[in-house]
């Protein structure tokens, strides 16, 4: 920022800040509109449609890892125990030869994750409400070019399970990279 600030002057880092929030409250806008038109926003973020027709009655599981009917996978809404209990258990029987630290961001809330391995980082999850919009740590991590995933905790009723091979998959693909 400080070259930045020679080169255009005392104003740079609020205009470039100014940029940036323009940036990100349209991205949000998109975001909303996507939501509005029941589409996917990236395939890392949804999974793909089940291949199986969604069954009617309640009382029984599907083979699809989301939609309507819980599947049959187990997932996080039909553990016993919370959600962070339910993701911890995953890390640790999956993902054992990693370490993992939890943290908590100042300004909203949420869980983050930070596994390592051998003194390095390796990966950044973080589990959330749907309804939080917050990017700056995506933006990180992207930065530091280590791999981010986010989790919803709440969406049962939009059909996101989190079920524990579509959990696995996600982590084992983005260590894998």
């Amino acid at each position: 920022m400080g070259l930045l600030s020679k080169l255009l002057g005392n104003n740079a880092s609020s205009a470039l800040k100014s940029v940036m929030d323009d940036a990100e409250k349209k991205v949000r806008e998109i975001m909303k509109e996507a939501e509005k038109a029941d589409t996917p926003k990236s395939s890392a973020e949804k999974p793909a449609a089940p291949a199986a027709p969604v069954q009617e009655a309640a009382e029984e599981r599907s083979d699809a890892l989301w939609g309507e009917i819980m599947p049959k996978d187990e997932n996080q809404f039909d553990f016993k125990g919370t959600y962070k209990e339910y993701f911890e258990k995953i890390f640790n029987e999956e993902f054992s030869e990693y370490s993992f630290m939890l943290s908590h961001p100042k300004y909203y809330s949420s869980d983050i994750y930070t596994f390592s391995k051998g003194g390095s980082k390796k990966l950044v999850v973080e589990l959330m409400k749907k309804s939080c919009d917050a990017q700056a740590l995506r933006r990180e991590t992207q930065r530091e070019g280590i791999p981010y995933l986010r989790f919803y905790t709440n969406c049962s009723d939009q059909g996101w399970w989190n079920a524990r091979s579509y959990v696995t998959g996600r982590i084992r693909e983005a260590l894998d990279r």
